[in-house]
């Protein structure tokens, strides 16, 4: 088939979040007199899935666009309590979040600042403990250890592991937990930004244009790569890449992770 002989202008939907980004092209049907209840429900599927949502479908590809709002300045932190601090319910674990995020506004003089924090409790020794990320350039790990008042065992690491590695890694992980009910109320926001990061996201550009080529820039690192896919109703393509430089990594502890990190 001929798509621009056949006139017939592609979908084009890009989200792009610090150095990622993500581009869907689709020609999507239209509508007949003559389609079946069966059939116009499946046109319909196809049009809602080839538009805005078609570069953010899940709460993992929300978590993963706002990962990379922190670039390569971002750290992975697992706070965790001691026993004297040990926390025994959610709603504890929450006020003690708050008193660290006071400390870190109080230690950069600001009231808004760049956040991601989850709390979980279900897995290992099945004792709460925080995960967040803070930009390497506000709280690099020796002022998160010297902030965290609830125990000495404070593990970083890079959001990035090497350069094949996606922000996607991280947000699948962050993701893993499933609310209980018990440990994690059923009601419970599994991961949690800030304000400040979240108004950072630009909005993503729709167009239409006769090519269903996606053109990745030169130097880029190509995570994900789609090829023109066809259904009985119209064809689609993706891609998901990494716009360069990639080589500043954040200053995370790497010993563990069979990688080099600027120091």
């Amino acid at each position: 088939m001929d798509d621009r002989a056949a006139g017939r202008p592609w979908i084009c939907v890009r989200q792009q979040a610090g150095p990622l980004v993500k581009e869907c092209r689709a020609l999507r049907p239209n509508y007949s007199r003559y389609d079946t209840p069966d059939v116009r429900r499946e046109k319909a599927e196809i049009k809602r899935s080839s538009g805005v949502t078609s570069v953010c479908r899940t709460r993992r590809d929300r978590l993963e666009l706002r990962l990379a709002l922190f670039g390569r300045d971002g750290i992975f932190y697992t706070l965790t309590f001691d026993r004297e601090h040990e926390c025994y319910s959610l709603d504890e674990v929450r006020r003690r979040w708050k008193a660290f995020l006071y400390r870190l506004r109080k230690w950069s003089g600001r009231q808004e600042i760049d956040y991601i924090y989850l709390i979980e409790g279900r897995h290992g020794d099945r004792r709460y403990h925080i995960h967040a990320v803070l930009r390497d350039s506000e709280f690099p790990p020796a002022v998160v250890r010297y902030l965290w008042p609830f125990g000495v065992d404070v593990d970083d690491q890079p959001l990035l592991k090497g350069e094949k590695d996606s922000y996607a890694r991280l947000a699948e992980y962050m993701n893993k937990e499933r609310s209980d009910g018990v440990v994690l109320p059923l009601d419970r926001k599994l991961w949690v930004s800030s304000r400040s990061l979240c108004r950072q996201l630009p909005a993503v550009e729709t167009w239409r244009d006769f090519s269903g080529v996606i053109e990745i820039p030169t130097g880029a690192v190509v995570l994900q790569h789609q090829p023109l896919y066809r259904n009985r109703f119209g064809c689609y393509t993706y891609a998901k890449w990494l716009l360069p430089p990639l080589d500043v990594p954040a200053r995370a502890r790497a010993n563990n992770l069979g990688i080099e990190c600027n120091k």
